[in-house]
């Protein structure tokens, strides 16, 4: 089967719809409202029929009952997508889907509505609605009782070309003047929670909201999705890959070739002119490739490609870094952050209620996933070799916490725990800026600050787990004091905290104007340069290598520290040791967590 198929978009009237449809190719000529056109659609509330060529006429279920061989997967059940274009020419309502088994559960539909947003138009200062603050469902209805709601919703902003995976479970909504392009499983359930007080025509009451079933698939508290844009070639990056589908961008400049698949592959023309096997398409045009068959694409123009993710699932990793604030819990793949789920921490709840959390998005990477093994980074002080957090004064209350037990037990997948420093240093010593050298002193200088150990890819933890734990050292014994640590440290001299107390004192805006002053920055560089001297006097690392928040203002004060480290250093070791600025950025403790039980092994 070599013939590409087209279909003909239905148009859907909706009460929020408007008239942009018609500069995308779609025949709004004396229709109103159109706030939707399904441009594959296999479902009740929409069936799709091919255009031209030997099907024409065909509904998009008749190919998939009466032709199997077109699409390359198993065509007894229900087909897995839709795909729509949607004008917002109102604020749509707030509102959830659920996942499958809610569906089946609430609904006996066979899926739920895992979904995605490829933004075509929108304003300038446009934002969307895409997850919320709420805490537990009480907090929720409590804010519904009283007329509250969007005060606990979090607003993105979006620009022409964003890309949004909407995870069922998502609280969202789109807003006046956003133009979409959804990709989606093949549902159309959807669970209102506030709709604007709008009325339906049809009935001259206000639409029907759905409460009590939004409540039992909301996910509480709000995980944020996370997945980077991957380039699979130089014109077209992956914008996600799941368990549902996935989702690739190509802008055409020249002629490409689009491989073939075992399974069906969607074209969704987003703007321009192409010729496609020697057919010409333009914008708003899906075209259905037959599985196994391969694409010539030419022209000027942009286009989404789907289809279904029927692939094996991935082996791979599940780092976890658990902060005071945040906890990210990331599938892995070496020192690539594949995809990740990021929610508040809210210690003061409890180990408990944050384990819960834990579990919940371990269990939807599973989803995805042939997960090998497990790692946490967590902050100290802690009992690696038990599993277990030792009273950390960023998690208070946590006292003699077993973070390992609980996870291996749930999911019987080996879990290893580390503290956040030195999962941050495997990471860079494995796969960031110390991955060329034999030893590496890896120190973070952020909120507070520490370090770990690397010496030949294995982690220097030291008697007592405390190797590395530069902070606490002794800087300035006149110097400030510490609630925890001792008068006149490095952390109480020279971490993010400090800096910003300083910065309040002198009345500055921020940590980066405070390093704008050339006192206020030879003050800053004249400790933290004591800190790194004392370390590579201590350990003779061949390089040490520094991350953490405050280096997003390295530009002002990178150069001095430099100068400031090799003052302080025997003449034998002046231009020896290296110093780096950390590669892996922000994802170094994840990273290294995933590593863990690898090093373990080894």
């Amino acid at each position: 089967m070599e013939e590409l198929i087209c279909f003909e978009p239905i148009l859907q009237e909706r009460i929020w719809g408007g008239c942009k449809l018609g500069a995308y190719g779609f025949d709004t000529l004396g229709k109103h409202n159109i706030g939707e056109a399904w441009t594959l659609a296999d479902h009740q509330n929409g069936q799709t029929k091919v255009n031209a060529g030997r099907f024409s006429g065909d509904a998009l279920r008749d190919l998939w009952s009466n032709h199997p061989e077109i699409f390359g997967v198993d065509t007894t059940e229900a087909f897995p997508l839709l795909i729509k274009w949607i004008d917002a020419a109102d604020d749509l309502s707030v509102q959830v889907h659920p996942d499958d088994h809610d569906a089946c559960r609430l609904e006996g539909q066979p899926y739920g509505k895992n979904e995605c947003w490829y933004i075509v138009d929108c304003p300038a200062d446009a934002t969307i609605i895409y997850g919320h603050d709420f805490k537990t469902k009480a907090d929720l209805l409590r804010a519904v009782r009283e007329d509250d709601l969007t005060s606990g919703l979090i607003d993105l902003p979006v620009s022409p070309g964003d890309f949004f995976y909407v995870p069922a479970g998502t609280v969202h909504a789109l807003t006046e003047g956003c133009l979409v392009i959804e990709i989606q499983q093949n549902s159309d359930t959807t669970y209102r929670l506030y709709d604007y007080d709008r009325i339906d025509h049809s009935t001259n009451k206000p639409r029907q909201l759905h409460l009590k079933e939004a409540l039992e698939v909301i996910q509480f508290p709000h995980f944020q999705y996370e997945e980077p844009y991957v380039p699979t070639s130089f014109c077209s990056r992956l914008l996600t890959t799941n368990a549902y589908f996935f989702v690739e961008e190509w802008a055409i400049h020249d002629m490409i070739t689009i491989a073939p698949r075992t399974s069906f592959q969607v074209i969704t023309i987003i703007s321009g002119t192409l010729i496609i096997n020697q057919l010409r398409y333009t914008a708003g045009d899906t075209v259905l490739i037959p599985a196994k068959v391969t694409c010539t694409v030419s022209g000027k123009g942009k286009l989404l490609l789907t289809g279904p993710n029927p692939t094996p699932k991935q082996r791979l990793h599940i780092g976890i870094d658990l902060g005071g604030t945040h906890t990210r819990v990331a599938a892995i793949n070496q020192h690539h952050v594949v995809k990740q789920y990021r929610f508040l921490t809210e210690a003061a709840a409890g180990p408990d209620y944050t384990i819960n959390h834990l579990r919940q998005a371990i269990q939807k990477l599973l989803e995805e996933f042939e997960v090998e093994r497990i790692g946490i980074a967590a902050p100290g002080p802690l009992d690696a070799a038990t599993g277990r957090l030792l009273s950390p004064p960023n998690l208070p209350g946590w006292d003699d916490v077993n973070l390992v037990r609980p996870l291996e037990e749930f999911f019987n997948i080996p879990v290893s725990l580390e503290n956040d420093a030195n999962a941050a240093a495997l990471g860079e010593a494995l796969f960031g800026a110390g991955q060329d050298y034999a030893s590496i002193y890896y120190m973070t200088v952020s909120t507070g600050i520490g370090g770990g150990y690397v010496y030949q890819k294995t982690l220097i933890r030291g008697a007592h787990g405390y190797a590395g734990e530069i902070g606490n050292t002794i800087i300035d014994a006149s110097g400030p004091e510490h609630p925890v640590l001792n008068k006149g440290s490095l952390e109480g001299l020279a971490s993010g905290t400090a800096l910003q107390t300083r910065a309040d004192l002198l009345n500055e805006r921020s940590v980066a104007t405070l390093l704008r002053n050339p006192l206020e920055r030879l003050r800053f560089v004249n400790h933290l340069a004591t800190g790194i001297a004392n370390i590579i006097h201590t350990l003779d690392p061949e390089a040490v290598i520094i991350g953490g928040g405050v280096t997003a203002s390295a530009d002002l004060f990178w150069e001095e520290l430099l100068q400031a480290v090799n003052a302080r250093l025997y003449p034998t070791l002046r231009q020896k040791t290296i110093i780096r600025l950390a590669a892996l950025e922000g994802n170094a403790g994840v990273i290294g967590a995933a590593h863990l039980n690898r090093m373990n092994a080894e």
